[in-house]
């Protein structure tokens, strides 16, 4: 079982633009499902792992609609960035201002993606860092992870017309901090300093074949809407 510092962050800052033609009034991560926003339901699934941990929004576009929403509940702290400082940027910011230890370990969600993996395998079987690699009939909207023994060889860039291959989810598990220490960057994508450490070092990744909604698109909006509908009502 896990007992390391573990810290988990949610990347909420995202402007939204492909969805804005059906949410145009709040961010992106509080698109309104059902009777709560999409984020609610993303917390609501990594509390039953981990039932007393503090969950950190990161934040930016339109921070203080996510912050009234959620400042009634204590477990969950707001991290408004000043700027936009691109996926890992906005990790290390929140790993700075936190002052973690280089030995905390870190769990990071997308804030408008709905994965349901085994969170506790997540953060309990791996030395180092792991990327959730889900498996999607329909790739071209994303990028694929080319995968050997377990590990990521390669990131491949987004093609058309790609099938039945692993995606990066944008969820990561880092069994320690050492990953983010080692770049001198403020404003910089995750992906891409993954791409320079597979140069030197190995990313496992945990196969995940189960539910994966990424709202970004009016059509996925759409599915979660439909998946809540049937299976929470």
């Amino acid at each position: 079982m896990h007992n390391k510092n573990l810290n988990i962050f949610i990347l909420a800052g995202g402007l939204g633009t492909r969805l804005k033609s059906v949410v145009s009034d709040v961010p992106k991560p509080m698109a309104p499902i059902c009777d709560k926003p999409f984020l609610a339901y993303q917390i609501n699934e990594i509390k039953k792992y981990f039932p007393s941990s503090k969950i950190y929004l990161l934040t930016y576009y339109l921070s203080e609609i996510i912050e009234n929403y959620f400042k009634k509940d204590a477990s969950i702290i707001i991290l408004k960035e000043q700027k936009l400082l691109g996926t890992g940027g906005s990790i290390k910011n929140a790993i700075n201002f936190l002052n973690l230890d280089v030995n905390d370990s870190l769990l990071i969600l997308n804030g408008d993606t709905y994965i349901k993996p085994d969170f506790n395998n997540l953060v309990s079987n791996f030395n180092e860092i792991v990327i959730l690699a889900s498996f999607q009939e329909d790739c071209q909207r994303y990028g694929t992870l080319l995968i050997n023994n377990g590990k990521i060889v390669r990131f491949v860039e987004k093609e058309a017309g790609l099938k039945n291959s692993y995606i990066n989810a944008g969820c990561y598990y880092f069994n320690n901090l050492i990953f983010f220490h080692n770049i001198q960057e403020e404003i910089f994508a995750i992906e891409d300093k993954f791409k320079e450490y597979l140069l030197n070092d190995t990313i496992e990744i945990l196969r995940y074949n189960d539910i994966f909604i990424d709202i970004g698109i009016p059509e996925d909006y759409k599915k979660m809407i439909d998946y809540v509908e049937s299976h929470e009502n």
